[in-house]
């Protein structure tokens, strides 16, 4: 298209140099068609589409390639290339201080991708990120001072302004819901201890999918807390989140099969769940199983394997596992 025009006429020719210049405008043209494809998860036609306007060191077409880059290797089909080159767009980007590149290398550090992990330049990206106005960034900046971090102390305060900002955004609005449902029922961010008010901004949350929310209520239903009790409701929650490998609601579903509690008993199917929720972390199935371990019950019994998760669910703080590793102990049943 460009050679055509330098065989125009003169006259033509001054026109197209002192019209707004048409190649930019295929760059925006090529990030639409990029921002499609990354949606389709074709990863590697996005890189192709951008390609020609790699050289620009334009800050949206550096992060389009990165994140391209970086999901076609963390989606198994990348090329040697992809997190050295990811890091490089990213890096180059985020030196003019655009947000989302910033948070992409938050992420790549957080994670190890590419780079050796480390949470401490995550953080300090993850901040950058924020302060350059990335919405992404700021939820999950918010998340952090909200929980708190080593190096990180909690400002609940900061974190409560942070979530009201995004809350109005689409996605990363649910996850300030959810917070903002958590911090009504605590009486934080200024706010009297509301639980049927923090419920409207966990079901929210919960309703678009959001694991921790949907945990959240099915803990309400199961106890009461703020809303009607009801226990089928809340085991279907906590089907949902268990389904996403929530360890606290894959515990909860395996001992409602295991008790036949709203649904069918089930020994084996029971122990699955909660073979699941000690994968996923969950103090209280490492507990549960433990004890089933030592019982015998639906399972071989194995004292010394009873013990290590004792072990495990005790270093988490579980009050139930001190106890049941202290009768162990008591009874040399696989230790001393």
């Amino acid at each position: 298209m460009i050679s055509s025009r330098f065989f125009a006429p003169l006259a033509l020719a001054l026109g197209v140099a002192l019209s707004p210049p048409a190649f930019p405008q295929s760059v925006e043209d090529d990030l639409a068609k990029a921002a499609t494809l990354e949606a389709a998860s074709d990863f590697g036609a996005v890189i192709d589409a951008l390609a020609p306007h790699r050289d620009l060191a334009r800050p949206e077409v550096d992060h389009a390639l990165a994140s391209a880059h970086l999901n076609r290797f963390l989606a198994g089909v990348g090329q040697d290339r992809d997190l050295p080159e990811a890091l490089r767009l990213a890096t180059r980007a985020a030196g003019k201080d655009h947000g989302p590149s910033l948070y992409l290398l938050s992420l790549m550090h957080d994670n190890g991708w590419g780079v050796a992990r480390d949470p401490a330049k995550s953080r300090d990206f993850l901040e950058r990120a924020a302060k350059a106005g990335d919405v992404t960034a700021r939820a999950d900046y918010a998340v952090m001072l909200y929980q708190g971090r080593p190096g990180l102390p909690r400002d609940v305060a900061t974190a409560c302004a942070l979530f009201a900002e995004v809350l109005v955004k689409e996605d990363i609005g649910l996850v300030a819901s959810y917070y903002l449902g958590l911090a009504t029922a605590r009486g934080e961010c200024g706010l009297a201890p509301d639980m049927a008010r923090a419920l409207v901004l966990i079901r929210r949350a919960a309703d678009a999918g959001i694991t921790e929310a949907e945990r959240d209520m099915g803990r309400a239903l199961e106890t009461g807390d703020g809303i009607d009790r009801n226990l089928d409701a809340a085991l279907t929650w906590y089907g949902r989140a268990a389904t996403k490998g929530d360890g606290f609601s894959l515990w909860r579903v395996g001992m409602a099969h295991l008790n036949g509690e709203g649904r069918v008993q089930d020994t084996v199917l029971a122990i699955d769940y909660l073979k699941r929720g000690v994968e996923a972390g969950s103090a209280e199935a490492m507990t549960s199983l433990a004890a089933l371990l030592a019982a015998g019950d639906g399972v071989a019994q194995n004292f010394g394997m009873a013990r290590s998760l004792y072990q495990r669910a005790a270093s988490l703080g579980q009050p139930q596992a001190h106890r049941d590793l202290a009768l162990l102990h008591l009874a040399g049943q696989g230790a001393p």
